[in-house]
């Protein structure tokens, strides 16, 4: 039974995160494209400044990352395509992003006019290390996540003292 489901798996089309090289989201997927290959590069409009002139540009809302979907045995179709980097990988296997999951990601980015900030997952007890700020290389058991501008830390060492710090001053420790 399980062999048979690893087989209609393997020819079931999934979405897949590919990790490019810096800046090359545009010419991968362009690449995909011509490949044949399905492929999604979520892009939002921002405003950037240039010797005080201001343009709005178009820029990945994940940098570094196109998102491909083709069955789990042609995966290695997309090895041979230029700047690619990897595919996100768990305990040796490819991830595949759920249907439902990337749709609904689809959607979230296609249909706002606000700008889609993407980071990693926080939750309470995670280990994070503060990485810029008066604590910076702190490290710490996030406590509570209180809005998208603070968190709550427990600081390793020092018993049950906390600190509230700002969500983009720390990183997931790994």
């Amino acid at each position: 039974m399980e062999t048979t489901n690893r087989k209609i798996e393997e020819k079931t089309s999934c979405w897949y995160a590919v990790y490019t090289a810096v800046k090359a989201e545009k010419s991968v997927k362009e690449q995909l494209d011509k490949a044949g290959i399905e492929s999604y590069l979520p892009l939002q409009s921002i405003v950037r400044s240039w010797n005080n002139r201001k343009r709005k540009v178009m820029v990945p809302v994940i940098p570094g990352c196109v998102f491909v979907r083709l069955p789990m045995d042609e995966v290695t179709r997309i090895k041979s395509i230029k700047g690619i980097s990897f595919l996100l990988r768990e305990e040796g296997r490819y991830v595949s992003i759920p249907e439902d999951q990337m749709e609904t990601f689809r959607s979230m980015v296609e249909n706002t006019d606000e700008l889609v900030e993407f980071t990693e997952e926080l939750a309470s007890g995670v280990m994070v290390q503060v990485v810029h700020g008066q604590l910076k290389g702190v490290k710490g058991e996030l406590v509570d996540y209180q809005g998208k501008d603070k968190l709550m830390l427990r600081i390793v060492g020092l018993g049950s003292a906390l600190v509230v710090v700002t969500a983009d001053s720390v990183e997931k420790m790994k």
